[in-house]
């Protein structure tokens, strides 16, 4: 044996993103000089530093070499006992090598965090909230959510009630908050709160959120009612005193300039069915006109999330749409869009639009064979105080006919 090599200290206690020194004497036994190279072994890459890894002693002589030892704050760092050895190999004879153990307590580290995906949500008396509960630290996350709200006009349920995460890992929560009180006044309430994710013996993971209650009554409700009152007296006007009888002198003309007889319309509509066919009848010579047709496209989407219905106009027709009727019988808030494929052609504030909203169509809407008329809702607010979700309607009325 070339040399001889020992820690100073037994067991050392050190904590991730610390760094522990240690104190390795090593002691030349040979009567001559010799060189020495310090590794350390048991114990992941880049922990362990030596000040200095190469010694030289005369002999009989013997150095101390400072051990640097600085696990880092990453869950991966493993909270307990680890073993760890320096050795020493002479360079003038190095299969006479030696080494020298000792062991470190690795501590706990607790880094709990949470984040709220969507921090501000509107509703009447409840929302969900998504919570993303993370750990950083080197232990087991069992943490008990709860809601923090000074005023008192908040309630949450958690589910679920105590998230446990593996670390390194994180877990989904789903919070409902519910208000314990109406908002009467006209105008919308802003409720800010906390919530915390509290484990004994570590610190507490806390994030803030924002509840804005809408109120009962919509705001500015009667100067709504009032513009669509306006709004809907000046089509009828125009209806009347422009529009019919435009068409009814153009559709006089048409007739006029073909030298045709006025025909008969035939209507007849199938047993359990929504279309009616239309055949006009003259000389027996016109082919049949088309299919007056009405698609229904309700639309779910629950608070804070989009949904879309669509109906596909089949092979070899054609789709005409003359009208359409927008149905919002909850007073629900947010945006309804319909489209044409992926162009949107007419988007309604759901907040404005009552029960029954119609769009009559002076030149028809065309969708091609194949194509898609798709009606999309995004939720930003319930009006049925007891459901979660926005529940618009929207009836299309038009004419298929052979493409």
């Amino acid at each position: 044996m070339a040399a001889q090599a020992w820690f100073s200290s037994g067991d050392v206690d050190v904590a991730p993103g610390t760094t522990a020194v240690l104190q390795l004497t090593i002691v030349n036994l040979a009567d001559s000089t010799d060189s020495f190279t310090l590794t350390p072994i048991g114990m992941p890459s880049g922990w362990t530093t030596l000040q200095p890894a190469n010694v030289t002693l005369f002999g009989g002589t013997q150095q101390v070499v400072e051990v640097q030892v600085a696990p880092p704050m990453l869950p991966t760092t493993i909270a307990g006992p680890t073993s760890l050895s320096v050795r020493v190999v002479s360079n003038r004879d190095p299969d006479a090598d030696t080494s020298a153990e000792t062991t470190l307590i690795i501590g706990e580290s607790f880094d709990r965090r949470l984040n709220v995906l969507t921090p501000a949500l509107r509703g009447r008396r409840s929302v969900t909230y998504d919570l993303m509960l993370e750990n950083r630290g080197n232990t087991l996350a069992s943490c008990r959510m709860r809601l923090l709200d000074p005023t008192g006009r908040l309630e949450a349920d958690f589910e679920p009630p105590s998230a446990g995460v593996e670390p390194g890992s994180s877990a989904l929560v789903r919070m409902k908050v519910r208000a314990t009180r109406v908002q009467w006044q006209r105008s919308s309430r802003t409720i800010p709160f906390r919530i915390e994710a509290d484990q004994a013996g570590s610190p507490t993971a806390e994030a803030g959120a924002t509840f804005v209650q809408a109120p009962v009554v919509p705001e500015n409700l009667f100067g709504r009612l009032a513009a669509v009152a306006g709004v809907a007296a000046l089509l009828g006007v125009a209806w009347v005193g422009l529009v019919k009888p435009a068409i009814r002198d153009a559709a006089r003309d048409a007739v006029n300039e073909l030298g045709a007889t006025p025909s008969t319309v035939v209507a007849s509509t199938l047993p359990g069915s929504d279309s009616t066919t239309v055949t006009t009848v003259s000389d027996g010579n016109n082919p049949p006109q088309g299919t007056i047709t009405n698609v229904a496209l309700p639309v779910s989407a629950k608070a804070g999330q989009t949904n879309a219905n669509q109906y596909q106009v089949p092979a070899g027709k054609t789709l005409q749409v003359t009208d359409i009727l927008v149905q919002n019988p909850q007073g629900d808030q947010g945006t309804l869009v319909i489209s044409k494929n992926a162009n949107a052609l007419v988007t309604y504030n759901l907040t404005t639009t009552f029960s029954d909203t119609g769009l009559p169509l002076v030149t028809p809407l065309e969708f091609q064979s194949g194509e898609q008329l798709v009606v999309t809702v995004s939720c930003t607010g319930v009006g049925d105080l007891t459901g979660d979700a926005c529940n618009p309607n929207v009836l299309i009325s038009g004419v298929l006919i052979d493409a």
